[in-house]
Order: C-alpha cells, then sequence, then structure tokens
C-alpha cells in the first residue's frame, strides 16, 4: 500500500536517554519508513553515553528523504520534558512519540496516516503493538500487547465510552495525533512525574472527539531491566503513583466524577496498599470517595472503605485483591 498523495507531515519525537544498545536500531526504523513526508526530532535529555554519537553519525550517513534535527537539553530534566520539547519544536500536522529504545515497523506512519486521508477531522489513530523481551526468548506472555479492530470512532461519547471499557491503551507512544489538537488543549506532559502516560491519557480522554484504531501492529516495546521504571526502586515509584492519582483525582470531571474514579479505582487501590504510609495516596483517597458518594456506587465505595481498612493495618496487597475480587 503506497499513499498516492502524502501531503501530511508527520514529526516522530524520540527522547534519547541512556539508550545506547537500542538507539540504532530504533533510528533505522526511521530512517526505513516506507512514508517520506515525515520529520525526526531528537531530544538529547542531557545523556550520558553515546546515544546522540550513535544518531549523529546515522544521520550524517542518511541519504534519503526524511529530515532529521537533534535537540539538547543542558541537564536531565526527564521523558516528560523531552516530550513537551519536541512538541513545541515540531511543525508538522500530526505528532507521534517514539522511545528510544523501541522499534517500528517500517510502515508504521504510512499504515496510521491511511485513516487521516480519508477523514482529516480524525485527531488520533492508535496502531497495534507488540512487547519485546530483551535478550532472551520470547514468550507468548510477552508478546501479548494490544490488538485492536479496525474501527472508526467518531463522537466524544463514543471514545469516553472506549477508554472505560478498557479498550485503548494510555502509552503515548503508538499515537498519531492531530498537533492542533494537543496544542488547542495544552495536552503537554506533566514534568516530574513517572507513570506520565497515565496522567497525560487522563486528560487526552477529556477531549479527544474523533479516535480510528487499526489492527496492524505498528510498534514494539521492548522491556529491558534498566528502564527509568523498571530500574527505579519501589519506594520511588510508590511516590510517584501517589502523586499521579492524587493529581487524576484533582481533575475528574465535573458530572462525570464518579465514573472517573469508578475506572481508577482498582489499579489505585493496589497501588495504595504497596506503599501505605505515602500521604498522597490517602489525600487521593478523599478525593475518591468525594466522586463516589453522590449516586448509588457502593461496590466501589466498599472497596475504597476496605483499602482504607487494609492499609492503616498493612494488609499484604495480594491477600486484600484476594478477599475483594468480587468488588474489582
Amino acid at each position: 500500500m503506497t499513499l498516492n498523495n502524502p501531503n501530511i507531515t508527520v514529526s516522530i519525537v524520540i527522547p534519547v536517554y541512556g539508550v545506547s544498545d537500542y538507539i540504532e536500531r530504533c533510528i533505522g526504523c526511521v530512517m526505513h519508513q516506507t512514508y517520506e513526508n515525515i520529520e525526526c526530532i531528537v531530544i538529547d535529555d542531557a545523556s550520558p553515553d553515546d546515544s546522540i554519537a550513535k544518531c549523529e553519525r546515522m544521520m550524517v550517513d542518511y541519504q534519503g528523504p526524511i529530515r532529521f534535527s537533534i535537540l539538547h537539553h543542558e541537564h536531565n530534566r526527564g521523558m516528560s520534558a523531552a516530550r513537551n520539547t519536541g512538541l513545541q519544536a515540531a511543525s508538522g500536522e500530526y505528532i507521534y512519540f517514539l522511545d528510544g529504545d523501541d522499534a517500528i515497523t517500517f510502515d508504521c506512519i504510512e499504515k496510521l496516516v491511511k485513516p487521516v486521508h480519508n477523514d482529516p477531522t480524525i485527531e488520533m489513530v492508535m496502531g497495534s503493538f507488540e512487547r519485546r523481551a530483551n535478550g532472551s526468548p520470547v514468550t507468548r506472555k510477552q508478546r501479548r500487547g494490544v490488538k485492536f479492530q479496525e474501527k472508526d470512532i467518531p463522537k466524544h461519547e463514543r471514545v469516553r465510552d472506549s477508554f472505560f471499557n478498557n479498550e485503548l491503551h494510555v502509552n503515548a507512544w503508538n499515537k498519531l495525533i492531530k498537533r492542533d489538537f494537543l496544542m488547542r488543549y495544552q495536552l503537554f506532559f506533566e514534568e516530574g512525574y513517572l507513570w506520565e502516560d497515565l496522567l497525560w491519557t487522563f486528560f487526552v480522554m477529556k477531549h479527544l472527539s474523533h479516535l480510528y484504531t487499526i489492527p496492524n501492529v505498528t510498534y514494539y516495546q521492548l522491556k529491558r531491566p534498566h528502564s527509568v521504571t523498571t530500574g527505579t526502586i519501589r519506594d520511588v515509584k510508590q511516590r510517584h503513583w501517589g502523586a499521579v492519582y492524587e493529581k487524576i483525582a484533582q481533575n475528574f470531571t465535573p458530572e462525570e466524577e464518579a465514573r472517573e474514579a469508578k475506572h481508577y479505582l482498582p489499579k489505585f487501590c493496589q497501588e495504595w496498599m504497596r506503599r501505605p504510609e505515602i500521604k498522597s495516596f490517602h489525600r487521593a483517597a478523599s478525593l475518591f470517595k468525594k466522586a463516589l458518594s453522590d449516586g448509588n456506587h457502593r461496590s466501589a465505595l466498599t472497596l475504597l472503605s476496605i483499602a482504607s481498612f487494609a492499609a492503616k493495618r498493612a494488609v499484604n496487597v495480594k491477600c486484600f485483591f484476594n478477599g475483594v475480587k468480587i468488588l474489582v
């Protein structure tokens, strides 16, 4: 499949920090894209290794149509800041976020752009993806990612329904997103957080009105042992979980507070149980309870009450969820 009128410009934004073993594969996937109207913006987030030197060598030797540039941070500011830098610098009509240790299929952008050529009102196209393990045989469980059906979802209410039914994934990557949509609602990433994708998607889904999903696998997520999330100590990760859920609870959508609270509640309770002493979880719990207090949400309120009781007594998280599966 080749597009006859490839006039839509796509900006691929790649944050780079400590990914020397993976960045050449990542950049190579971009260089081999079958769709040509692409600018690729690499964000050097003060990477301490030779990742950027490898990017520069590849770009010097590259003779193709894709336009590459590198922007530098003076000091490490994190994934959110790097993506924001790329978004602000991008000139493309659509944005595509790609992590520096992951890979995309050679026809990724071509597949994602095709629905937009047919209907320019589409604000986001989401492709299927697979997970891959680094340095070991890939099991079926490791390969399992998200597989979509081809579906046009042209109304805000239907997009929200798909989100609350857990039919979408919360990652920022592998989404072709209209830049005007992101800028109109100032949908930048909150800096200073881990789990920034969960928080960003929460705000995106407040506004998204036209989504298209395709069954094609266009992205390969690499699960590696020393990434930002897998290499961070548990206590730090839990403090970030608490901060993210508190931020979400502070911004529940008016008249949809209960629906949002019920959607996030099981995972919130699970993370709360891992570090019940963290104050942000307690503050978030109060906001969840307030959102659920108006209406018939007995099961959700019961789950929250049990979680609160168990947190005070440091009940094992596995035992907690085995006891309340019917409520989750």
